[in-house]
């Protein structure tokens, strides 16, 4: 979620700066849209890395009697990591397209205000999902690309036994809506990122689309 308020920063100061005109000369739209999502995606690793680094020292010192370095290297690890890297990819994809619609990022309307809230609707399922992971409301969150990541990671870290079917369509469901979004993401920045003087509306960004 920070790297992707990160991007979403990027792109509007890029745009608001018009500095984009001029990176643009050397890249085309979609591979400046690529390198920001890669390199922030790498800047996120690299973030994750020294809080592990930082973090696992101190968790072995003052929780000697749990075997943190066994929970932490388990093949279920791998799977938890997969999610949260498509979580990132889903709303990077969304961020960036978003930023080359808005002129300045203080200004920006309620329509991409509430766009920036996507991410958090988890949070407002943590009080249901961790009292019962295996019920309604944790399913359907797992089938909705906005709510699947947080929620997948939510349920798995709770449940003794893991859904596999259900992970299985959540994370077809997640591959399949990242490829949309970037596509999408794609035709919006290509065309926002030189439109200045406002914000984009969502008729505008429609247009965008069709076109």
């Amino acid at each position: 979620m920070i790297s992707g308020m990160m991007i979403f920063q990027s792109a509007s100061q890029e745009k608001k700066d018009k500095v984009a005109e001029i990176i643009l000369s050397s890249v085309t739209a979609v591979e400046l849209m690529q390198g920001k999502i890669l390199g922030y995606f790498s800047l996120g690793l690299l973030q994750v890395g020294v809080w592990i680094a930082l973090v696992t020292p101190f968790a072995l010192w003052k929780l000697d009697d749990i075997p943190v370095l066994e929970y932490l290297f388990v093949p279920e690890t791998l799977l938890l990591l997969v999610i949260a890297i498509l979580g990132y990819l889903l709303f990077a994809a969304l961020f960036v397209g978003l930023g080359a619609t808005i002129e300045d990022a203080s200004t920006s309307g309620n329509f991409q205000g509430l766009v920036m809230m996507l991410p958090f609707i988890p949070f407002f399922l943590v009080a249901p999902i961790f009292s019962n992971p295996s019920g309604i409301i944790a399913q359907i969150a797992t089938y909705i690309p906005f709510t699947s990541p947080a929620v997948m990671l939510m349920r798995l870290a709770v449940l003794d036994e893991w859904p596999w079917v259900e992970i299985l369509i959540g994370l077809a469901i997640l591959i399949v809506s990242i490829w949309i979004f970037m596509k999408l993401a794609g035709k919006i920045f290509q065309v926002g990122i030189l439109i200045y003087g406002k914000n984009a509306t969502p008729q505008e960004i429609w247009k965008w689309l069709r076109a």
